[in-house]
């Protein structure tokens, strides 16, 4: 958009200058101009007005001295009678500054029987004193059109007071139906500062509603996130389809997100909401208090590397790329098999002007030949590995994707950090590889055990490559994450679904754990396995009442807490570690050390046979044999585990 200058302003800073003197002058407006008694004066002065101007047209400005004489009498009766009828019509119970279509109706419902009153008079009085009928039409015209401009003058007043500077830049996300009540009603409140729309319909992207300009298609979020300084998105209606997905992409960029219902959610019952909550305020209740600032361990330990990561489009991915590229790096390579999340990624660095030494590539870290690629144009000092599959009860319907991903996508970043004399590996591990019930934690224990045996095979082979496995639990925040399904759920007036009753996990937040890990980065390691302090097991279904009660509302009463059962391959309780486990403090007070055991002989042979019937596509059932083999305590949980723990 080209922007106009004029002695060094731009047109929007000249016209934002203009909305602000506005704003200042109406704080001088003093309180009792704005009095009902005062209102009635305003209105007794725009009728009087109003038929002096219609005299004055009807004829042509020159009016003749016998209508003068019964004019002057005219102008007292209609500035009584127009006031003092709008008042025993309690007119005046309307507020000017919230002045709309529906009360210009009212106005002229109460102003036309004066009309007719003075009509009929005419109709019954010939002498030179009566007013021409042209005269009575066109003063009810007129006081129509400058009373009503008189109130919309207020209205406009009070929004110019209360649009400029007042409360974050926000971007409203609706339907249709949705969007124009929310531009009136956030107005009205005078605490945002509204930038633009995003709607789910097309067609209306690019129109204006209430003078707010639809700036986009919800897909089109990211973009608008970053293009623009958002500060706050609010979501208006319950019945949003993509509401989910502009949480998660709200949390992602660190932004607040708000829920506003529609009077219909509100009147039909799907929504009981009465204390909106975001995703920033349960994230605060659990945010353990930490520095901003980088540990001086983590600045030596990246300064002047060359950094990888992996699954740089994830929540963790991102996360780390994001407190990456504040360390005085040479080079950051961000890696991602989605393109979109990359591009919307360099969009976030761009606009928070981290994006000097980041490198986006697009490729699959199962592809050999683009990783060793890779490495050889960009030699990556550090590589943090985040990339894996992770939702548990989805890798359970495809065990092979898991395996390539999960296991044999690490194994070729180990051997290119190997064979190209990286420094350090990490990756990020979960607490579903401690006694894996389910393929992804299987397949995160096997990916651990590969790390540990590539560790033992650089100290033999005298390389100086360094690795590590850091392993945590749930983030909160993060893409499936219970927060914004519970969000959803209570906005929809329930009920909020928990697989079962005594479920517990661990939680921390994304910059919690990304801060950790680059702590673990730092520290020597030979195929150990890092444990993130994650504090006490919380049971899902207290965490679910606790964002039930925050809203406002009472578990069991207003929202129904309904459960539904566990999902194939999920556990009652994590673990952190193994009961064997040689656990001990490293030099962070909140990153534990888990020895590394071992690596079984006959592991590489297990692993191989893996990898094979993976790529060659066997069954769920083939893999899930073929993990039971495996040195990883793998033990998948049956159908008659799953009846018994859903009715226990």
């Amino acid at each position: 958009m080209t922007s106009f200058g004029f002695r060094g302003l731009s047109f929007n800073d000249n016209y934002l200058i203009i909305l602000r003197k506005i704003k200042h002058l109406s704080t001088k407006v003093p309180p009792w101009l704005l009095h009902r008694n005062v209102q009635m004066l305003l209105d007794s002065m725009v009728a009087a007005t109003s038929l002096w101007i219609a005299y004055l047209l009807r004829f042509d400005f020159s009016i003749p001295s016998n209508q003068q004489r019964g004019m002057a009498g005219w102008l007292i009766v209609i500035a009584v009678a127009r006031p003092a009828t709008i008042l025993l019509t309690d007119g005046y119970k309307a507020t000017w500054r919230f002045f709309a279509f529906r009360d210009a109706i009212r106005l002229a419902a109460r102003s036309v029987p004066v009309s007719i009153c003075l009509l009929l008079f005419r109709a019954a009085v010939h002498n030179g004193v009566a007013i021409p009928f042209s005269v009575l039409l066109m003063e009810l015209l007129l006081f129509l059109c400058l009373a009503s401009a008189l109130r919309t003058a207020r209205r406009y007043e009070h929004e110019f007071k209360n649009r400029v500077g007042s409360g974050p830049n926000t971007l409203i996300v609706g339907s249709e139906a949705t969007l124009a009540g929310a531009v009136r009603h956030l107005r009205a409140s005078g605490n945002t500062n509204i930038l633009g729309l995003v709607t789910e319909n097309e067609r209306l992207v690019g129109l204006r509603i209430d003078g707010v300009l639809v700036r986009g298609h919800i897909t089109a979020l990211p973009n608008l996130l970053a293009a623009h300084p958002i500060e706050l998105v609010i979501i208006a209606g319950a019945d949003i389809e993509s509401a989910e997905e502009v949480m998660r992409v709200t949390a992602q960029f660190g932004l607040q997100m708000r829920l506003l219902p529609s009077c219909v959610d509100l009147v039909k019952g799907k929504v009981q909401v009465r204390r909106i909550v975001s995703i920033d305020q349960i994230l605060q209740v659990r945010q353990r208090k930490s520095s901003s600032a980088a540990h001086p361990a983590v600045m030596e330990c990246f300064t002047g590397r060359v950094v990888l990561i992996t699954g740089a489009g994830g929540s963790i991915g991102s996360e780390l790329v994001r407190q990456v590229a504040d360390l005085p790096v040479d080079k950051l390579i961000v890696l991602d098999r989605d393109e979109n999340s990359i591009f919307e990624l360099m969009n976030q660095l761009k606009g928070d002007g981290k994006d000097r030494a980041v490198v986006p590539v697009v490729g699959d870290i199962r592809d050999r030949h683009a990783i060793r690629h890779l490495f050889s144009k960009f030699r990556p000092d550090v590589i943090l590995h985040a990339a894996a599959y992770k939702h548990v009860p989805v890798m359970e319907e495809n065990c092979c994707e898991a395996i390539l991903n999960n296991v044999c996508g690490t194994r070729e970043l180990a051997d290119a950090a190997i064979d190209f004399g990286a420094e350090k590996l990490v990756m990020i591990s979960t607490d579903k590889a401690v006694h894996p019930s389910s393929v992804m934690g299987a397949s995160k224990r096997t990916a651990e055990m590969l790390i540990q045996q590539r560790a033992t095979e650089a100290m033999q082979r005298h390389h100086n490559t360094q690795f590590a496995c850091v392993r945590f639990g749930n983030v909160l925040g993060s893409r499936g994450s219970v927060v914004p399904i519970f969000l959803r759920q209570i906005a929809a007036g329930g009920p909020v679904t928990i697989t079962h009753k005594e479920m517990t996990r661990y939680f921390m937040t994304i910059p919690q754990a990304v801060q950790l890990v680059l702590q673990a980065a730092t520290l020597a390691s030979t195929g150990d396995v890092y444990m993130l302090e994650m504090g006490d097991p919380v049971k899902i279904i207290e965490f679910a009442k606790e964002i039930i009660e925050m809203s406002g509302l009472t578990p069991g009463k207003d929202i129904e807490i309904k459960v539904v059962g566990m999902r194939p391959g999920e556990k009652l309780h994590e673990q952190l570690w193994n009961e064997d486990a040689d656990v001990g403090p490293t030099s962070f007070p909140h990153v534990f050390r888990v020895k590394a055991s071992r690596v079984p002989s006959n592991f590489s042979v297990l692993l191989q046979e893996l990898e094979k019937a993976s790529r060659e596509r066997e069954s769920n059932e083939a893999i899930q044999d073929l993990l039971r083999e495996m040195p990883i305590t793998y033990r998948a949980t049956s159908n008659r585990d799953m009846v018994n723990l859903m009715t226990s």
